[in-house]
């Protein structure tokens, strides 16, 4: 007997529109008691071939009783609905064919199976029929959409040879459309999920189904997974076989292997095609009953869900500022025939929310060489040796460099590049660039006026995938008992039940270990940092939350932690949000013993450390083999000139040349394999974490993320799911991740995995360091009663420390003073002339307030002329318009040269004695914009050593309750005085404490 599968809703002629289906309600599929027949070549999707149709319809679909009604095997995951059968020879009752009358309709006969000549046949299987037909229904929806391809373990082998032959005759006319030139209706038509079942039904319906095993066939024409698996192997196998004829070049490069991959990269297909495998619960794992760990795998799914969508409205927010990019790009004049390309747009116009400086303009090259992997390095500088303009630029940025006019407008082409180093000069700045020796528009730099942009109007993709994918991990993987972190798993999203059974089943310590005989006696630590330690060390501790507030020592704590772990035969991976934080701790490590190997883009990777990057690293140790290599091809090379016209003997040669590249990749390959396998610690961003180079690795011992309070807590499961234990360092009062969408930020998104830990189960796995060694005490003592609860107290060594305690320093009233506000509004409440903010006229989007930079230069020679070095001042400003106007005008002095002028959020991590803030805003109206912020106020404020000073206007600066408490704290502690543009606040003089303005 012969079944026909019809679909219940008719389509129209063409339900496809730009490759994309439409959403349509529940489709159902019924199985009507019609015979099957040859469906006429009219109802193909595509014009099928004669051959493709002959070979189908001539398929041998013949089993044996054995084979065609194999024994049914447990599958390892369920799939479907249906039971088993409780013949063992027969399918699943809940797929028997559909009863289908006679014309008379007289009951069916009994079906028997017949065996193969020699063996015993099976029990017979009867189906009873009934007098009237109902139609079976079956699900599409919950047949196309299960994400696991189901082998011949769950079909048998006739029904996966019949699979077979229809996805081979779908892909013959694939190949035929490719030879002939006529893909692109195909291209039209096809589409991943229901559209590609749909267009697969003929080409099955072509092939006579197995005797006995209709429902299983009527079962997997409708599975996506399964037809898209089998159809895939089919396609490749038929362009293989036209390459080795010679009608096509490359089979990877055709247009039906091309189309292939676009189905199987698309959303709609990887949401589909993903194995949708529902989390083992273990029982007593951990010690805790089923109940318990199902309670915390729920936790885990919500918060995964909510987490993906949060990424994904980030992410939209992301693709939204691109296109909002690529609306900007101006329409090219018509007279012109060069073709304007988006991305030399989207370099030109920067986020005024965000306060970026992503434009460098009037530089030349000067110099170019080979660097890191063979990239291609260009030296450019200002022209007249100048300092860079201020600048958001950093290593690993994507820029594009053009030439551009006296204006600053971009004249060429883009050529993109990743910036590669920023001199320490602050007059130059380096670029790997993707062009190479030869190429004309490289050759026009030099001798030009160059400008360089960050591209950032470009949704990192890569990113957004990791981050997806290290949820997904989590939420499958995560309490399984192979996951290495499933005790850190465990006690993140357990409740404080979950963590007491922990401790009473001693799977869990949260104890500090003994000390003695670890630390250099030399070494001096506070109790603080002795505890934090004590706890690092605790291998059964699976999470430490090391909060450090400024100048506590974290980063060098961490290099101990990580030091002492390695003693104890540990493999560390180190992580950080940025590429500069890991650097910065790889500089740390670097005079130590311990084998390090920084991961990562060669271009990304700071020039100090760039000796401990795999790249140079795995370079060094092949240098002798590549040099023999390179000597055998020259040779080989040699001999072929004088045998080109013995084609057996060129060939040979030939032949010997890529064997000798084939020898030098692999050993390249063994060489990174033994480079990463002997290292005791690793490192790389968050997101590095996830390249394949670093996940093939053996388990870590000990995962430690530094900076995490910047870091989204997505990206920190990437490398904790990679260890056994984690320690997560940083602080949650300074700056936070960066997030574009409103509603992912209300949702939470930016809350890092650090600050959300640091609370649970009473405190219990964090630890915190109370004592800092860098401020004195009147700047300490605001932040630590401001954002650490008045629990950061100062080191005697500095507590008291002031400028005049340094060298060379003469004793004035400002020398002596570690807290000074020049306050731009005079006592009677008129403002200083000159002292407005301005809207910068560039359409940055940013503040500067000329008045201001006038005294913050007064002050900075003031200081220097007390004998301060300029190194050890730092001018600070939240605007990069009032940055660039300092930098401008500190210039102008030589004896200022060697002041650092920056913006506070590009300064976070350095220190300096003296620290001069430029608050820029003065209004009518009280708005301070993002100086409300008080982790941002918190970095300004805490890089100081000795002393700081406040340049604002206390009227505009005191309608914000958090900055008025800043005010007061100056005048309590330090000193007041009221400045104009151009006095001079040296002498001895003694400053004025007039009173602020009131706030309640």
């Amino acid at each position: 007997m012969e079944a026909s599968c019809i679909f219940s809703r008719s389509f129209s002629t063409s339900p496809l529109t730009n490759g994309s289906f439409h959403k349509l309600p529940p489709l159902t599929l019924r199985l009507a008691p019609l015979p099957w027949n040859l469906p006429e070549a009219s109802a193909f999707p595509f014009r099928r071939s004669s051959s493709a149709i002959a070979a189908a319809a001539t398929a041998t679909t013949t089993c044996s009783a054995t084979n065609a009604n194999p024994k049914p095997q447990r599958s390892r995951h369920r799939r479907g609905n249906y039971k088993r059968s409780p013949d063992a020879d027969a399918p699943p009752s809940s797929l028997a064919p559909p009863v289908v009358p006679t014309s008379d309709s007289s009951p069916r006969k009994s079906v028997t199976a017949t065996a193969t000549e020699g063996k015993s046949p099976p029990q017979s299987r009867k189906v009873e029929s009934s007098s009237s037909c109902t139609p079976g229904i079956v699900s599409v929806r919950g047949l196309h959409q299960n994400g696991d391809p189901l082998g011949r373990r769950d079909l048998g082998k006739c029904v996966v040879k019949w699979i077979c032959q229809g996805m081979r005759a779908m892909a013959s006319d694939f190949t035929e459309a490719e030879i002939k030139g006529e893909f692109s209706d195909i291209r039209q038509r096809m589409g991943p999920g229901l559209t590609f079942v749909i267009q697969a039904q003929p080409y099955l319906n072509a092939v006579p189904m197995p005797p006995g095993l209709e429902a299983i066939c009527l079962k997997v024409c409708t599975h996506y997974p399964t037809l898209f698996d089998h159809f895939q192997r089919e396609l490749r196998d038929l362009l293989q076989d036209l390459q080795r004829k010679a009608l096509i070049q490359d089979w990877r490069h055709t247009e039906s292997w091309q189309l292939l991959k676009e189905l199987a990269n698309s959303a709609q297909h990887r949401a589909i095609a993903r194995k949708n495998l529902q989390p083992k619960v273990v029982p007593g794992l951990l010690g805790l009953d089923v109940d318990r760990v199902k309670a915390i795998q729920n936790r885990i799914d919500d918060f995964t869900r909510r987490m993906a969508d949060l990424l994904l409205i980030e992410r939209d927010a992301e693709l939204e500022f691109t296109q909002e990019e690529l609306n900007a790009v101006p329409t090219p004049d018509e007279s012109s025939s060069d073709s304007i390309k988006p991305i030399e747009f989207l370099v030109s116009h920067a986020q005024a929310e965000q306060e970026l400086c992503d434009t460098i303009c009037n530089l030349n090259a000067v110099s170019t060489s080979t660097g890191l992997g063979g990239m291609h390095l260009v030296l450019f500088k200002v022209e007249g040796n100048h300092r860079l303009p201020p600048t958001t630029l950093s290593p690993g940025d994507m820029v594009c460099v053009r030439t551009c006019d006296s204006r600053g407008a971009g004249a060429t082409s883009c050529m993109q590049g990743f910036v590669h180093n920023l001199g320490e000069d602050g007059c130059s700045i380096s670029v790997a660039l993707e062009s190479r020796y030869g190429d004309p528009t490289f050759s026009k730099l030099f001798g030009k006026n160059i400008r360089i942009d960050r591209i950032h109007g470009l949704a990192d993709a890569v990113t957004y995938e990791r981050n997806c994918e290290a949820l997904m991990m989590l939420q499958k993987k995560g309490l399984q008992k192979r996951n290495p972190s499933i005790a850190v798993v465990t006690t993140i999203f357990g409740d404080r039940e979950d963590i007491k059974l922990l401790e009473e089943n001693h799977l869990v310590d949260w104890a500090e270990v003994e000390l003695k005989g670890l630390i250099d006696d030399s070494k001096s630590y506070d109790l603080s940092q002795r505890r934090a330690i004590a706890l690092g060390l605790n291998k059964k501790r699976p999470v430490l939350i090391m909060q450090g507030p400024p100048g506590t020592g974290k980063t060098g704590l961490l290099k101990e932690l990580i030091s002492l772990a390695v003693k104890q035969g540990e493999r560390v991976l180190v992580t950080a949000p940025t590429n500069s934080a890991v650097d910065n701790i790889v500089e740390k490590l670097a005079d130590t013993e311990i084998n390090i190997v920084r991961v990562g883009n060669p271009a990304r990777i700071s020039h100090s450390v760039a000796s401990k990057s795999l790249v140079e690293i795995v370079k060094g140790k092949l240098e002798d083999f590549q040099m023999e290599i390179e000597r055998k091809k020259s040779d080989l090379r040699k001999d072929l000139k004088h045998c080109l016209k013995d084609d057996s003997l060129a060939a040979g040669i030939r032949q010997l040349l890529k064997q000798l590249g084939k020898t030098m990749k692999k050993k390249e390959k063994e060489t990174v394999r033994e480079v990463l396998s002997s290292a005791q610690v690793v490192l790389a961003t968050n997101t590095g974490a996830a390249d394949p180079l670093i996940r093939r690795l053996d388990t870590f011992d000990l995962v430690v993320i530094d900076e995490a309070g910047q870091a989204i807590e997505p990206s920190c499961w990437i490398p904790i799911l990679l260890g056994k234990r984690c320690i997560l360092s940083g602080d949650q009062n300074q700056l936070a991740p960066v997030i574009l969408s409103r509603k992912a930020a209300e949702g939470n998104l930016g809350v890092s995995l650090l600050e959300r830990a640091s609370v649970m189960h009473n405190g219990v796995m964090a630890t915190r360091l109370t004592v800092q060694y860098r401020m004195n005490h009147a700047i300490a003592s605001w932040a630590s009663k401001e954002m650490y609860g008045g629990l950061l107290t100062s080191s005697p060594s500095v507590s008291s420390h002031l400028l005049v305690d340094s060298p060379f320093v003469q004793p004035t009233w400002i020398t002596q003073c570690p807290l000074l506000l020049l306050d731009t509004r005079m006592p009677y409440g008129s403002l200083s002339i000159g002292c407005e903010e301005h809207l910068d006229p560039a359409g940055t989007g940013s503040f500067f307030n000329e008045g201001e930079a006038e005294i913050v230069i007064g002050h900075v020679i003031s200081l220097i002329n007390s004998g301060v070095k300029p190194t050890a001042i730092a001018v600070q400003s939240p605007y990069v318009a009032q940055v660039q106007l300092l930098r401008d005008r500190l210039f102008e002095f030589p004896e200022a040269e060697g002041v650092e002028v920056a913006t506070t959020d590009s300064f976070q991590g350095r220190e300096a004695d003296a620290v001069i803030i430029s608050m820029v805003r003065s209004n009518n109206i009280g708005a301070v914009g993002f100086l409300g912020d008080s982790r941002r106020m918190n970095v300004a404020i805490t890089r100081a050593r000795k002393h700081v000073t406040v340049v604002c206007d206390s009227s505009t600066i005191c309608h914000n309750p958090f900055l008025a408490r800043l005010l007061r704290h100056i005048r309590y502690f330090g000193r007041v005085k009221h400045a104009e543009p151009g006095s001079s606040f040296g002498g001895s003089g003694v400053a004025m404490n007039p009173i602020l303005p009131s706030f309640n």
